[in-house]
């Protein structure tokens, strides 16, 4: 194991290592390689290195071809790649559109991500409103946490979305908030009717998040970006359809920008 110095300088884990050492001799030069070329090229030795590709095989960062016997890459790297990229793409598309509600509204926005099962704050844009939103970029929330998360699990598979509930059992943020399970999942039908969410102080006592996704591609939901508006006396839902449509519209030009496509009905 990995010890700590006073100085919070971590000595090397010598297994992670190893790991590391296997998965970075693979180049654009040397995609594939044998069980002997993998040992020549770290300097492990055979039944060291078989080891840990078998690990790496089994958890799908590798792949072994039936018939060479030689491994190369697997798809779990190009998934958590793909996160990685979608995060990057996302934030530098969304970056002009954020600032323009901020400007248009006058509050809050955010912008979020899955990752580790959890809701991570990818860009915020501080507003000029009396409220502020105590969610830092890079912060995390139980997914299942406000607007942002609420939009991000009700395009997840159902058996993702009990393992969440499950993961993080419905907490009461404020009065407002929805703990009951069953409720919670007819809000997530309705987000996906819908394409957005509209929470009156259910997470924060006061604010009003509206929220919509945000797709790639695939026709994935790789993100969420919502706006965070000070509740007004007599405010109701059919009057934020302003703020409403606003969002829509720009979720659906940053996913446009990140190669998305609407499928047309034949």
């Amino acid at each position: 194991m990995g010890r700590q110095e006073n100085n919070g300088s971590i000595y090397k884990v010598q297994v992670i290592d190893r790991v590391l050492d296997i998965l970075e001799s693979f180049t654009f030069e040397c995609k594939e390689m044998s069980l002997t070329e993998v040992s020549a090229k770290t300097g492990l030795n055979k039944t060291t290195a078989k080891r840990i590709l078998s690990n790496l095989t089994q958890r799908k960062f590798l792949q072994q071809d039936p018939i060479s016997k030689k491994y190369r890459l697997g798809l779990r790297l190009f998934e958590l790649g793909s996160i990685v990229f979608s995060s990057f793409s996302v934030q530098k598309a969304a970056d002009q559109w954020m600032d323009h509600l901020r400007k248009e509204t006058g509050s809050t926005v955010l912008l979020g991500t899955i990752m580790e099962d959890q809701l991570v704050y990818i860009n915020k844009k501080e507003g000029n409103q009396m409220i502020r939103i105590s969610s830092e970029i890079g912060w995390r929330r139980p997914l299942n946490y406000g607007m942002l998360g609420m939009v991000l699990l009700a395009y997840q598979d159902t058996n993702y979305v009990e393992y969440i509930l499950k993961k993080f059992p419905l907490k009461a943020y404020t009065p407002h908030s929805i703990t009951d399970k069953k409720m919670y999942l007819m809000r997530l039908d309705e987000i996906r009717a819908q394409g957005c969410v509209v929470e009156i102080g259910e997470a924060v006592e006061g604010v009003v998040g509206i929220a919509a996704p945000i797709r790639n591609y695939s026709d994935h939901v790789v993100a969420a970006m919502g706006i965070a508006l000070p509740f007004r006396k007599g405010m109701t839902k059919t009057g934020l359809n302003v703020y409403v449509n606003l969002l829509r519209g720009a979720c659906e030009d940053i996913s446009h920008r990140t190669g998305y496509r609407k499928k047309v009905a034949s």
